[in-house]
């Protein structure tokens, strides 16, 4: 049986750009997976999309936006009751298939980290959902970088998340 491919989850709210950076490093990322659906940051401009994508190039990592496909945000608003995000009917479409397919795609030939702002996992779309969605395909693991820098297997982390935590509100 051929081992499970690791896709991590990062999120940068709160950190130093070079303790982010360190954060990659030390799991050995090869490319930055953005699913924010408006990359950009008001409080840190270095996590804004052209910047971040140029701070990664210099420390030899790539940048990748699919926040079109996986971001929290979609512009379908047939993913949406009462407001709020429905994260069964956005694993419907096609194009999320598109973008996990993507996804699963530079995770078989680079190790490949999922960023979003939440600095803890159990706060974010890239966990919840997209993470979620990943995680049952038995060829893929998701490990999320939690706030502290340690590992969390998505099992571990969807015990611990509620709903009505998640700064973005999503139904299941």
């Amino acid at each position: 049986m051929m081992e499970r491919r690791r896709i991590f989850t990062i999120g940068y709210g709160g950190r130093a750009t070079e303790e982010f950076i360190a954060l990659l490093k030390r799991y050995k990322i090869d490319v930055l997976v953005d699913v924010r659906t408006m990359p950009y940051s008001k409080f840190n401009p270095d996590f804004t999309r052209s910047c971040l994508a140029k701070i990664l190039a210099y420390a030899g990592l790539t940048y990748a936006f699919m926040g079109d496909s996986l971001g929290g945000r979609p512009d379908d608003e047939t993913c949406f009751v009462a407001g709020k995000l429905n994260a069964s009917r956005c694993e419907e479409r096609d194009w999320y298939q598109h973008g996990i397919a993507r996804l699963k795609a530079l995770a078989r030939e680079q190790r490949v980290a999922i960023m979003c702002s939440e600095k803890d996992p159990a706060y974010c779309h890239r966990s919840y959902v997209v993470g979620a969605t990943v995680a049952k395909d038995a060829d893929f693991a998701v490990a999320h970088i939690d706030k502290a820098g340690e590992l969390k297997t998505q099992a571990t982390l969807e015990g611990e998340i509620k709903p009505r935590q998640l700064n973005m509100q999503v139904l299941l």
